[in-house]
């Protein structure tokens, strides 16, 4: 791996850390929540974000590319 590549990596390990680390859990429920109407619709995957004022209060993935798949 060049250098040049490791410290973008390094670089954007360290942007991202912190902003990730500052997020608290989503509730359970909703959690719960987006899991049932994710299968009941078939949703192979989506992403959920809460955001006020312009501020990214919560952020979750949930499920896959595809369906059938783990990636």
């Amino acid at each position: 791996m060049s250098r040049r590549v490791l410290s973008v990596v390094m670089l954007a390990t360290v942007v991202v850390a912190p902003l990730t680390a500052q997020q608290p859990a989503l509730p359970p429920e909703l959690e719960r929540y987006v899991t049932e109407v994710m299968a009941d619709h078939e949703v192979p995957g989506l992403a959920l974000a809460i955001v006020k004022d312009g501020q990214v209060l919560m952020a979750r993935g949930f499920g896959v590319r595809t369906l059938g798949t783990d990636a």
